[in-house]
């Protein structure tokens, strides 16, 4: 932060992007802040500003940036708390107080919202015909999304049927042009793409793999 070696005051304000706040400080600076930090430090247009505003006002600027960008990532597309975490800690070094003061927000506003991302994420998954259930909640829990939380969410989108119907789908493109696999080569690999044992053996069952 410059130092202040002469009374300083808000000479201007102008509105900036976002619904935010462009101010021209009496030295020439010009600092960019939202409404809400516009209103917790209680500023006012000819406002003299001390030192600790200063510092202030500089806090809620950087905070307006991290915010805006926290903005763009979402508006790209939807992200889980830890994931949009992630990455403002590697655009904002050293700023995780006002990185976590931001998260609250976003959240409180429903910018953010784990349960939304969950959903749209297991239905994107869910598209995929490789990819079972286990696999889609492994990589939710990556994301930050507790296991309970992805498994209810999940059992609302997706019953037994459709998991079976998925499984049979994976072992038709497996046994595609006549290749020998054995039943449990082809359980093997179902299973690491994510499906349950139980719902593979039933799918084997049903269309009478016993004989590989």
């Amino acid at each position: 932060m410059q130092s202040i070696d002469h009374e300083l005051k808000i000479e201007k304000v102008a509105e900036a992007p976002n619904g935010a706040m462009r101010l021209l400080l009496s030295d020439g600076s010009e600092w960019v802040v939202g409404v809400k930090s516009w209103n917790r430090l209680n500023l006012s247009l000819e406002k003299i500003l001390d030192v600790n505003v200063l510092r202030a006002l500089e806090k809620e600027s950087q905070y307006h940036l991290l915010r805006t960008k926290a903005l763009e990532l979402l508006g790209i597309r939807e992200h889980s708390r830890q994931e949009l975490k992630r990455k403002l800690i590697a655009r904002f070094h050293n700023h995780e107080p006002e990185i976590e003061r931001c998260l609250e927000e976003l959240q409180s506003e429903d910018y953010l919202s784990d349960q939304r991302f969950t959903q749209l994420f297991i239905e994107s998954r869910l598209n995929n015909k490789r990819v079972g259930p286990f696999k889609i909640v492994a990589d939710l829990q990556q994301r930050g999304i507790d296991r309970d939380t992805a498994h209810s969410i999940m059992d609302e989108l997706a019953d037994e049927e459709f998991w079976l119907s998925k499984i049979k789908d994976n072992l038709e493109e497996l046994c595609k042009g006549n290749k020998k696999n054995n039943r449990q080569a082809l359980g093997q690999k179902l299973f690491q793409r994510g499906f349950a044992y139980e719902l593979i053996n039933q799918a084997l069952n049903d269309l009478n793999f016993s004989r590989y």
